[in-house]
């Protein structure tokens, strides 16, 4: 036996019916507050002056460092294959000129 219920309602109404409380207006309060304070941060935040003043902080945070591991390693790993990549073509050029030397 399968019973299938769908109940087709509106978020605001299920809120209701639930009992909870209506926080729109709280939220749109909240949103309003918030973008007028990044809009002033904005005027006078300067992304530069904000790294120049944390780098130390940073450096010593365990995410960043993590982080940047990752990184290293990623560019270390890019490194050696490019550097296998330019081996593989030297040979392939030395090969390549021994031959025409040999069919020569």
């Amino acid at each position: 036996m399968q019973i299938r219920i769908e109940i087709d309602v509106k978020p605001e109404e299920l809120r209701r019916f639930l009992g909870l409380p209506d926080v729109a207006g709280l939220q749109e309060d909240i949103l309003a507050y918030l973008r007028d304070k990044v809009g002033d941060a904005s005027e006078t935040f300067h992304p530069g002056d904000f790294v120049r003043q944390n780098i130390s902080s940073l450096r010593k945070n365990k995410a960043w460092r993590k982080l940047m591991d990752g990184v290293e390693a990623v560019e270390a790993e890019e490194r050696e294959e490019r550097r296998r990549q330019q081996a593989a073509r030297k040979g392939g050029a030395r090969k390549s000129g021994a031959r025409s030397d040999d069919e020569s």
